[in-house]
């Protein structure tokens, strides 16, 4: 078998320089630009099938309607799959496969995620604002590092809203999507908590904002050393 590399390469190679619209395909200024991602998904898919197993290929694809019909069961499977989703599966399906995947066995390539840690190590890690993945981090703030920060383990409201949260980015990362972006609110929003709390979460949410932007040093001893050095003080050590 081709290095991976080689494979993909190749089909990228053979879509771009394939500019007639396969057999079943809508035409091109008759697509959503969300259906035109998917269209071209599946057609990378193909490619790299044809490339990998060639033998197989010829013998289930090599007739025209047969490859038709299967890249519309293929288009359905994958349509909300991004681009990363996509090529993870096709990478797999090239190293781990020794057999073509259905479009079921394909999208569970695409969208699994190795380094995501489970819902009680992203709890803890949330608890403790520290972070392994970056889905931890955008589900922790869509709940609230204000009230994570002051929260504990056994806290079960919190749990379940950061739980929410963190499902929602899961199948974000698991689909292709960008992480970042607005999460709707669950019953528990705002308005359900006091108006004291939100505002405090508010201003210490503007006050990491701004320490972050004029990148001052969230250490204290780091922040009284970089005070002392824009001032001009020196401090001998053993002052």
């Amino acid at each position: 078998m081709k290095p991976v590399d080689e494979l993909l390469k190749a089909a990228r190679v053979t879509l771009t320089t394939s500019s007639p619209t396969p057999t079943g395909e809508l035409a091109a200024e008759n697509v959503t630009p969300l259906d035109q991602e998917a269209r071209s998904a599946v057609r990378r898919v193909f490619t790299t099938l044809k490339i990998s197993f060639p033998a197989w290929y010829e013998k289930h694809y090599g007739d025209k309607r047969a490859e038709t019909l299967a890249r519309r069961v293929w288009m359905l499977a994958i349509q909300e799959l991004g681009d990363d989703a996509v090529d993870r599966g096709l990478q797999r399906m090239v190293l781990e496969c020794k057999f073509p995947p259905s479009p079921s066995d394909f999208m569970e390539l695409c969208k699994r995620v190795d380094d995501l840690p489970c819902i009680q190590q992203a709890w803890d890690e949330a608890l403790r604002g520290s972070y392994t993945h970056k889905a931890v981090k955008v589900a922790a703030e869509a709940t609230s590092t204000f009230d994570l920060r002051s929260a504990n383990h056994g806290d079960k409201a919190l749990f379940q809203r950061f739980e929410r949260n963190y499902a929602i980015v899961m199948r974000r990362a698991q689909t292709g999507q960008p992480l970042e972006g607005r999460i709707a609110k669950g019953l528990s929003h705002d308005s359900m908590r006091p108006r004291e709390q939100v505002q405090l979460e508010y201003s210490r949410q503007e006050a990491d904002r701004i320490v972050d932007t004029l990148a001052i040093p969230k250490d204290p001893k780091a922040c009284r050393a970089q005070l002392l050095a824009t001032l001009g003080i020196r401090r001998d050590k053993h002052a």
